[in-house]
């Protein structure tokens, strides 16, 4: 009796990469089909009397003449991506595969037991988390039965994306674009494309943009123009009902073109305008969504930071507007939000807006705006309890932060250095990755050093304490890493020397508690 015969190879797509997804059968073939996963390989067991082996693809199948092919390592595709053609082999043929689009209760009503027996296996293996197992009855739902269930994406972008973090970074590309397939196919057999399209572009912009740091705005533009339609079209479709990431992430893709010159600013304000709008319509119903308050700082951020719009070009605008409905409260919170944001408090218009909505709704922002009044006004005291008022009835842990911070930075000219890292930590404990808080901290304790310590070596010490701040700001907050570099090159130099630290005893790397006001511990560094 003939015994069966063991073969294996790899199955390769056109453009000469391993194909995963594939079922591997056979004529006659002797164990299980073999479904290949993504590096192409795969094993099976034929009669010794097979004739050919059959290579079924999502978008067709193909056969492969094997008799009188004593090989046992048979290789598909390779030879035909290198040609170009469709075929490896003597005998190939190409056909489109059957797709069956009735729902999973019709397909199980009428007891098509390839898609039963499909699912069932993929529910075993993907309720294990044992994605490999569960790819293979996966792909056959995704191929042959795409209208089947909306889960059959759902679960499909999860294996991809779990196989996307584990990949070499060779294998990275294929994956994520594998994933963006999926999307695309959800949205064609299921709908809902504003929804789809957000987490689409989100899912693309944080793998393609993980090493953002390392890249230049010329890189970044690429990735972003290709996402950005997909945000945009996200937003224009889901309206007030848009996650909040997707509201970030479109106000960071515009600022961004806007500054390697793709868009003008007034297309960096209407995304603004339109996002803000919809993040405080989802935080007056959802005050402590801490999704979409963190996504209205990071609006704010990418608005203020990307250059855009400077007070010579909204002073004259919101004029205008002013002058026309010079007591619509909605208009003028706009108004007064916007100035504020830009630090157009040296206007007339500034003035007349600040005052008129304290006087008609004395909130915590109006109060903001009369504090940065009286503080252009030279009356420090006066705008001090106009930030404290701000600060005591402000909601928005961001807001509140941003307020604690720029108090501590008018306390900081008074020299009440206690009181400003009262304010700065105030401003941290709100917004834990925000670093300049701690930068301000930093400054303090370097302005502080000629009156703490007993002698000259201790009051050097300080430094290293100042130091220790910036590290901390660079470490929660990427984006103030050059302004913490600059700081810590800048006070290093003055950290005690080799020679004076033997003669106080003091090692570099041990522990130091600085007195004074400060009273708090660093790590001796020596030059």
């Amino acid at each position: 009796m003939a015994q069966p015969r063991t073969i294996k190879g790899t199955v390769y797509n056109v453009d000469g990469k391993p194909a995963s997804g594939v079922n591997v059968s056979a004529h006659r073939l002797s164990g299980s089909p073999y479904f290949t996963s993504f590096d192409g390989k795969y094993e099976i067991k034929v009669d010794s009397k097979s004739k050919y082996i059959k290579f079924v693809f999502p978008d067709r199948e193909e056969k492969v003449d094997i008799e009188g092919n004593t090989s046992n390592v048979i290789d598909f595709g390779k030879k035909a991506a290198e040609s170009g053609t469709a075929a490896v082999a003597t005998t190939t043929t190409a056909t489109t595969g059957d797709v069956d689009l009735r729902s999973r209760a019709q397909l199980v009503q009428a007891g098509v037991k390839e898609y039963i027996e499909a699912a069932s296996v993929f529910d075993q293996f993907y309720k294990q988390d044992d994605y490999k197992s569960a790819l293979a009855p996966w792909t056959i739902e995704y191929t042959k039965f795409p209208k089947s269930s909306e889960n059959v994406y759902i679960q499909g972008i999860k294996i991809y994306e779990d196989m996307l973090t584990k990949a070499q970074e060779t294998e990275k590309e294929a994956l994520l674009n594998k994933i963006m397939e999926i999307y695309d196919k959800r949205i064609q057999n299921f709908g809902n494309e504003g929804y789809n399209l957000g987490r689409k572009a989100t899912i693309y912009l944080k793998y393609k943009l993980a090493s953002a740091e390392q890249m230049t705005d010329e890189q970044k533009k690429v990735i972003y123009n290709n996402a950005f339609k997909w945000l945009e079209t996200s937003v224009e479709k889901q309206g007030k009902e848009s996650e909040a990431a997707v509201l970030l992430l479109l106000n960071r893709a515009t600022a961004l073109l806007f500054k390697t010159g793709d868009f003008k600013a007034d297309k960096v304000m209407a995304v603004y305008d339109k996002t803000i709008a919809i993040v405080e319509e989802n935080l007056v119903a959802k005050p402590d969504d801490d999704n979409y308050q963190k996504a209205k700082a990071g609006i704010n951020r990418a608005f203020v930071e990307s250059g855009a719009v400077t007070c010579e070009i909204l002073i004259p605008l919101y004029q205008a507007e002013f002058e026309k409905k010079p007591d619509d409260l909605a208009t003028l919170k706009k108004i007064n939000y916007m100035l504020n944001r830009e630090d157009c408090s040296d206007s007339k218009l500034y003035a007349d807006v600040a005052e008129k909505l304290y006087k008609m709704e004395p909130t915590s922002q109006s109060a903001f705006s009369m504090a940065r009044l009286f503080l252009k006004r030279s009356n420090a005291a006066k705008a001090i309890e106009y930030y404290e008022e701000a600060i005591s009835s402000e909601k928005d842990k961001y807001e509140k932060a941003n307020y604690c911070y720029e108090l501590a930075q008018v306390i900081y000219t008074q020299k009440n250095y206690s009181r400003v890292r009262d304010y700065a930590r105030q401003a941290i404990s709100l917004n834990p990755e925000w670093g300049k808080p701690y930068i301000l901290i930093g400054k303090v304790y370097a302005a502080s050093s000629k009156s703490i310590g007993e002698s000259d070596i201790q009051q050097r010490l300080v430094f290293c304490l100042a130091v220790d701040q910036f590290i901390k700001a660079k470490a929660v907050d990427p984006e103030v890493a050059a302004e913490a570099n600059k700081e810590i090159a800048t006070y290093s130099q003055y950290f005690p020397n080799k020679e004076d630290a033997f003669f106080e005893n003091l090692k570099a790397g041990s522990t130091f508690k600085v007195g004074g006001w400060i009273n708090e511990s660093t790590t001796v560094r020596l030059r």
